[in-house]
């Protein structure tokens, strides 16, 4: 062989070494369409609190200090009356009592879950759209309510982007090829060489978007991008707190005191300012709307390696949609408990607190409305005379109740909602 024809062979294997690079993100690439089937998602959730929320109302003292100037200002000029004025400035501006609990919000931890098909039974086959190798390079999500609940996400605990880094290539090598060639041309002894040499330093790294999101009203956005190493399938959680509209309500407390043998007796109620999800009606199941959008990286060959710079890729686009129960009825309204029958329908006792107004006998939990129950049972003994408390009166189907009402229709305790 000549020595020309080394030197053109050792160019040539030069030229294949420069194209032999990790660094590359993939041999092709190309977007094959739309495959709404490769990808599955599920939602679920658990109750992060189910206590009540008190809010504080408003007075004087809380107040800013030119505010507090000018209602100075203002209840002088409406109570030039010295106790009126008096009683005015250190009234409450909101419900009759200093805290009101709320029961309109509920605090979630909602886990995403993406997973791709493994059908490894169509490994080879070139209808397939299965390899070892495939990842889902994007999705987005959306998370929306209808808006025919009176709901709206309030909160969440996402509001920085979150990156990831990889480190592509990071490694220093070289490689050298020597040719020599022998022979023996007119009878004289000849000897040519040549030396080729590369070599390559990498140091590329890339920034990806591992998390991102966005929140508002109806809708909450969750979003990620995958790159080499990184696939998506798998588990995504966020805490979110959303929000019904507020209903007032009015419940009542139970106040026990010891007497001299060390007995609980009931001494009186406390009337308790809640607010409860206005939901009339009150369906069975709240539900919210998904949708997942898509991007999957088939590798259609090249898969038998760990680096994809070789890989022949795929891309299809792909669409998910389905409604996601969020609430049962017992999840989202309160447990409140009353005292009455529910023999040939629910019907309740009820207190009469004012002048021309019936209230309902509810109360916040099973211990207090058991409490209360105890004392009616041990007041029935007194078979003729209407039950009262505090001076109001309790009144069952619009008639006082009496002693021996308790016993007759078996009253029991029973959920409100």
């Amino acid at each position: 062989m000549r020595t020309s024809d080394f030197l053109l062979a050792g160019i040539l294997l030069l030229f294949a070494l420069n194209g032999c690079t990790s660094v590359k993100r993939f041999k092709s690439a190309e977007f094959r369409g739309e495959d709404s089937g490769l990808l599955e998602v599920e939602l679920f959730h658990t109750s992060l609190s189910t206590d009540p929320v008190s809010v504080k109302e408003k007075n004087l003292w809380t107040l800013s200090a030119n505010a507090q100037t000018r209602l100075v200002q203002i209840l002088d000029e409406r109570y030039p009356d010295n106790e009126q004025f008096l009683s005015a400035i250190s009234a409450n501006y909101g419900p009759e009592d200093d805290v009101v609990e709320d029961y309109t919000r509920k605090d979630l931890r909602m886990v995403i879950s993406l997973s791709k098909g493994r059908d490894y039974s169509r490994l080879n086959d070139p209808r397939g759209r299965f390899s070892p190798a495939d990842r889902i390079e994007y999705y987005r999500l959306n998370l929306e309510i209808p808006d025919t609940y009176n709901l709206r996400f309030h909160q969440w605990n996402r509001y920085i982007t979150e990156y990831g880094q990889i480190h592509i290539a990071d490694v220093s090598f070289s490689r050298n090829l020597d040719l020599t060639l022998e022979g023996s041309p007119g009878g004289t002894g000849l000897e040519t060489g040549t030396a080729i040499g590369r070599s390559e330093r990498q140091e590329v790294s890339r920034r990806y978007l591992k998390l991102n999101g966005s929140i508002s009203d109806q809708r909450v956005v969750i979003e990620a991008e995958g790159t080499r190493e990184v696939d998506l399938t798998g588990n995504v959680s966020a805490d979110v707190s959303l929000q019904f509209d507020a209903f007032p309500e009015l419940v009542f407390v139970p106040v026990f005191v010891a007497n001299e043998e060390n007995e609980s007796i009931l001494s009186g109620l406390k009337f308790l300012n809640v607010l409860v999800p206005a939901m009339s009606g009150a369906p069975d199941t709240i539900f919210a709307d998904l949708k997942l959008s898509y991007i999957y990286r088939h590798v259609d060959s090249g898969w038998k390696t760990f680096g994809e710079w070789d890989d022949r890729v795929e891309y299809y686009r792909g669409t998910l949609e389905k409604q996601i129960p969020l609430f049962l009825t017992k999840d989202y309204l309160p447990q409140f408990y009353c005292i009455g029958t529910d023999r040939g329908g629910k019907r309740s006792v009820k207190l009469h607190k004012d002048p021309g107004r019936e209230y309902l006998l509810q109360f916040r939990n099973y211990q207090e409305a058991f409490g209360f129950l105890q004392w009616m049972e041990l007041f029935s003994r007194q078979q003729d005379v209407p039950l009262q408390i505090d001076g109001m009166m309790l009144l069952y189907e619009g008639q006082p109740v009496l002693g021996t009402q308790v016993s007759e229709n078996q009253f029991k305790i029973m959920p409100v909602y």
